[in-house]
């Protein structure tokens, strides 16, 4: 297996989140219990969608009527993230038993050590420890990520009874380990990983805006007024451009589950083959910039 498995890349800064989106964090935690036939109702609520608008293009609220024709569209974004949130399962304990016994967890590190290392190497454990003793949180929760990558070799294998080499295999390797959102208990987990996929949702729509607006600018064709009321430039065509891009969720982001058997090399395995394998489901997030990872919720006794 490819030694990168077992790495963990320090988490980039966040230097495209703005300071508003912090308060969206907080505003957007309770959102699911107030959501009526669809509709965003109460002040906070409404809330929710003046900090959608700063995080994103304040210039939005030139646009009369903003708020409402963003509504339906930040209420169906929230209900997507819920949906995809669901399909996550629980908290999974990471641990010296849980590698010995769990078939992805197995999967995911080449050994004990790099379970260890992950931990003692990540910045967002190391900052919630800071904060956090261990008398406080004897058990962290967190959100675990990391990249899998598939690649075609050749090697040895069985085929009935018969050992055969240089057939074509197929090798999952998983890399670039992250630990987000560490917290104390399940329940806080489960908020946190609404939250991020929020918040990286947000970001990413936000980064697409301007993307188009760069290109534009490379590409500016004549500067007659007619063009530049056409242009993003003008509110109205953003909010409207916006909207088409809000248009689908599921565009934005998507989970699939994936169902693996492997050896102990990471070679995929036939359904018959009676070798021993770790055989489990990894489920994972496509982003709207293609952009994929495996996400798990995961408990680390300290």
């Amino acid at each position: 297996m490819n030694d990168a498995r077992g790495t963990n890349e320090a988490p980039k800064p966040r230097s495209f989140f703005d300071d508003k989106i912090l308060h969206l964090q907080g505003l957007v935690g309770n959102l699911s219990s107030r959501l009526q036939n669809g509709r965003l109702k109460s002040d906070e609520d409404k809330q929710i969608i003046e900090n959608f608008v700063d995080t994103v293009n304040g210039k939005m609220r030139a646009v009369q009527g903003y708020s409402e024709k963003l509504e339906h569209s930040v209420c169906g974004i929230y209900q997507h993230i819920l949906q995809v949130a669901a399909e996550i399962p629980s908290t999974i304990d990471i641990n010296q038993d849980s590698f010995r016994t769990d078939p992805l967890i197995n999967s995911l590190f080449v050994n004990i050590d790099d379970i260890k290392r992950l931990f003692e190497t990540s910045p967002e454990i190391s900052t919630y420890l800071r904060v956090n003793s261990q008398q406080q949180v004897p058990v962290v929760y967190a959100l675990l990520t990391a990249c899998k990558s598939e690649k075609s070799m050749l090697g040895s294998g069985m085929v009935g009874d018969m050992l055969v080499r240089d057939i074509s295999q197929q090798a999952v390797n998983f890399s670039s380990h992250k630990l987000l959102t560490p917290c104390a208990d399940g329940e806080e987990l489960n908020s946190a990983l609404k939250k991020y996929l929020f918040d990286h949702l947000v970001a990413l729509i936000k980064q697409e805006m301007s993307l188009r607006i760069a290109a534009q600018a490379l590409n500016p064709g004549d500067n007659s007024f007619e063009s530049r009321v056409k242009s993003l430039a003008n509110p109205d065509v953003y909010l409207m451009t916006l909207l088409e891009l809000l248009e689908n969720p599921v565009n934005l982001l998507r989970i699939e589950k994936t169902h693996y058997k492997l050896n102990k090399l990471g070679i995929k395995i036939a359904g018959d083959d009676s070798q021993c394998a770790n055989e489990f489901d990894v489920y994972e997030l496509t982003w709207s910039n293609n952009t994929r990872n495996v996400v798990l919720q995961i408990a680390y006794t300290l």
